[in-house]
């Protein structure tokens, strides 16, 4: 089960309702009629994981503009590491003279606005090795050419080290700084010599193709004991590769910069060992699932792929003066004073079936998806997010003998682009409001009697 995410919005046809309480006295009778609230709490909820998901443009789609590497561990999602691969290419055909000297190569990169992680003072150095590439990654037709998660990176040759503090002010100035050795002795002899590598190709699709065959491309590897996930940027001035070189007193650069023409080579490998602490170990399938009640505990997270499942409960409507007016989930998350990782301001929300499958966006009337919203208060304890579910309970009430559209997915609205989550601390609560009503002849029946 492959998750393709622009390929699954599908609504399931619900139409809107009017759900302002304020004016259902204009359909009720007299007063005979009442709402009537049920709050049920949804113990069929728990926690699944997907088998993976897209994390390339393919070969015609829009271009990356962020990938992630780095290492995070705790006791909740477990271990999420995440490894960028990626080509860079000339920006100009090069033309050096024999008599310039090469001083030093370095790689430069530009950490995005997303960090998650032990950012504090006393943060632990975060430790990255740069890798070429050992091939070019391999396109696989039953992927449609798309590489995923899981997808393992060729790593060649490990070409240098950096380690940091991982504060912004810091990051900025931080690089990776290459041995002068085999490789970028023989790449500066080549653009010297002016080899047909660096020359651009108006044969092929990508004009420095020749530079790609050769070089292959770069990869960057997280440390064993790092503890934070950082963003990069993936435009070509944030990710360059700099040759440094002289001659006599005037000093120089050349610069490979990040492939922004064609970047179907590009994508992340990002990996989750579970944690044991709260039985996640046992996902090793999508159709697995911890419920909440083994430990007390859900999580929705991005990258990692976690998901929270939940089954709503048949209407109450057995009366056909009967109706939903209003219906609402609340969800009560784990809070932190300063949380290394962040709270998604909404929750996105999937229709599923008993295997887990993603079958669509739940919308509660055409182009209005269901959403939950977080609504911070002044105690921590108290946040909660809210998800006016109305349209789419009254639309089960009329079909419910379908169970699927009552099996719902929570998740991240980024989830291949964000370690953002919410880590359920109670069992979610559903609030149903019920009209009842009677017709006008049980109305007169209930007069003739008295």
């Amino acid at each position: 089960m492959r998750l393709i995410f622009f390929l699954l919005i599908a609504t399931l046809g619900l139409y809107s309702c009017n759900n302002d309480l304020t004016t259902i006295g204009q359909d009720l009778i007299n007063n005979g009629n009442h709402i009537e609230v049920q709050t049920t709490l949804l113990k069929e909820t728990g926690t699944i994981k997907i088998d993976s998901f897209i994390t390339s443009s393919g070969r015609y789609g829009s271009a990356i503009t962020e990938m992630f590497m780095g290492r995070y561990a705790d006791q909740y999602s477990g271990v999420t590491t995440a490894s960028p691969c990626f080509q860079i290419v000339p920006v100009s055909q090069p033309s050096i003279n024999f008599r310039y000297l090469l001083d030093s190569v370095t790689f430069h990169f530009k950490v995005g606005k997303n960090i998650w992680g032990d950012t504090t003072e006393t943060a632990t150095p975060q430790t990255f090795s740069l890798y070429r590439l050992a091939r070019l990654p391999e396109f696989r037709t039953d992927q449609n050419d798309y590489f995923y998660n899981r997808d393992s990176i060729p790593w060649g040759d490990k070409l240098a080290t950096v380690s940091f503090i991982p504060k912004r002010m810091i990051m900025n100035q931080v690089y990776f700084k290459l041995e002068k050795d085999t490789l970028t002795e023989r790449m500066f002899a080549m653009m010297q010599n002016d080899d047909p590598i660096f020359r651009p190709n108006s044969n092929s699709e990508i004009s420095y193709y020749k530079f790609i065959n050769y070089f292959k491309g770069l990869a960057i590897q997280s440390g064993k004991d790092n503890n934070c996930l950082l963003s990069l940027e993936m435009i070509p001035d944030s990710l360059y590769m700099r040759f440094h070189y002289h001659n006599a007193d005037q000093k120089y650069t050349y610069d490979l910069k990040l492939l922004s023409q064609r970047n179907e080579y590009q994508y992340f490998n990002v990996k989750n060992i579970p944690s044991t602490t709260y039985g996640f170990e046992a996902l090793t399938e999508q159709t697995k699932e911890v419920k909440f009640t083994e430990h007390d505990m859900a999580i929705v997270q991005g990258l990692s792929g976690y998901m929270v499942k939940m089954v709503l409960p048949e209407p109450d409507i057995q009366s056909t003066y009967k109706t939903v007016v209003k219906a609402e989930i609340e969800i009560k998350p784990r809070v932190w004073a300063s949380p290394e990782v962040a709270y998604p301001s909404t929750i996105s929300v999937y229709y599923t079936n008993k295997i887990n499958e993603i079958k669509g966006v739940a919308y509660n009337s055409t182009n209005n998806p269901i959403t939950g919203k977080y609504i911070k208060t002044e105690n921590n304890e108290e946040d909660r997010y809210i998800f006016d579910i109305t349209d789419y309970y009254q639309t089960i009430s009329r079909y419910s003998n379908s169970k699927d559209v009552r099996q719902l997915l929570l998740t991240i609205p980024n989830l291949t682009s964000s370690f953002n989550r919410m880590i359920i601390k109670d069992v979610p609560v559903l609030r149903v409001y019920y009209a009842s009503y009677k017709t006008k002849q049980e109305s007169f029946s209930d007069i003739e009697q008295l």
